[in-house]
C-alpha cells in the first residue's frame, strides 16, 4: 500500500522556538552547542511526536544526510544569512548566526526562559525535557552515532554522500506502524495540513 506525499506545512516560528529551548537548556547548563548536536536534537524531538501522537512538531521536511536524519528547513535556516531567510524573523530574534561550528541564544533574545516560549504546546513542551534529559549531555558525535544505529533510527538511509528524502510510510513504519495506519496518518496529515494553510500565513513550504 502506498501513500500520496505529505505536504505539511514547517512552522518556522516553532522550530524557532524549538531550537531556542534547547540552546536556553545548554546556556543554563554553561555548555555549548554544534549545529550537528542541534540539528539532531530537533530531529529527535520532531520523531519523538510522530512516535507519540502520529503527528509534526514543527512540520519539518525529513532527509537522510550523511551526518544522520535531518530537518531540511530547520538546516536552511540555520546555513542562511538573514536576507536570504524565508519566514526566519523569529529565527533572527531568538538564535545567533553561526559562530563557526556554534549556535548560541542571542542575548538580546525577547525570551531568555523556556517558560516563554508559547508558540509550544505542554505536549511539545513534555518531549522537549524528555529528549533533553536523555540526550543533552551527549556530543554531537555521540548523537550522530545514536541516529546511524538503525536500533534507534532505521529510517535513516546512507545517502552515499547525498542526500535521501525520508517518507512518511518509511518514518513511521520504523515505529511499527502498520500500513493501514500509515495510510490512515497519511490522510489525516494531509487534512490537518490543508486546514492550516488556509489559517496561518507565518509557513514554508
Amino acid at each position: 500500500m502506498t501513500t500520496a506525499p505529505v505536504a505539511f506545512p514547517f512552522d518556522a516560528r516553532k522550530a524557532a522556538q524549538v531550537a531556542a529551548f534547547f540552546l536556553i537548556k545548554a546556556r543554563d547548563r554553561d555548555a555549548s552547542v554544534t549545529v550537528l548536536k542541534l540539528m539532531k536534537l530537533m530531529y529527535l524531538a520532531e520523531r519523538e511526536s510522530y512516535r507519540q501522537y502520529a503527528a509534526p512538531m514543527i512540520g519539518d521536511a525529513l532527509f537522510s544526510m550523511p551526518h544522520g536524519p535531518v530537518l531540511s528547513n530547520t538546516l536552511n535556516l540555520i546555513n542562511s544569512t538573514p536576507d536570504e531567510r524565508q519566514g526566519g524573523e523569529l529565527w533572527d530574534e531568538l538564535v545567533s548566526e553561526r559562530d563557526g561550528r556554534y549556535l548560541y541564544l542571542r542575548g538580546d533574545a525577547p525570551i531568555q526562559q523556556t517558560e516563554d516560549l508559547l508558540e509550544l504546546s505542554e505536549a511539545d513542551l513534555d518531549i522537549l525535557e524528555d529528549v533533553w534529559g536523555q540526550f543533552g549531555s551527549l556530543s554531537a558525535l555521540k548523537l550522530r552515532e545514536y541516529t546511524h544505529d538503525p536500533e534507534h533510527c532505521p529510517e535513516w538511509e546512507d545517502p552515499d554522500g547525498s542526500s535521501l528524502p525520508i517518507s512518511m510510510e518509511t518514518m513511521l513504519g520504523s515505529m511499527g506502524y502498520t500500513p493501514e495506519a500509515v495510510q490512515r496518518v497519511c490522510e489525516n496529515l494531509q487534512q490537518v495540513a490543508f486546514i492550516q494553510q488556509r489559517m496561518h500565513k507565518n509557513v514554508v513550504f
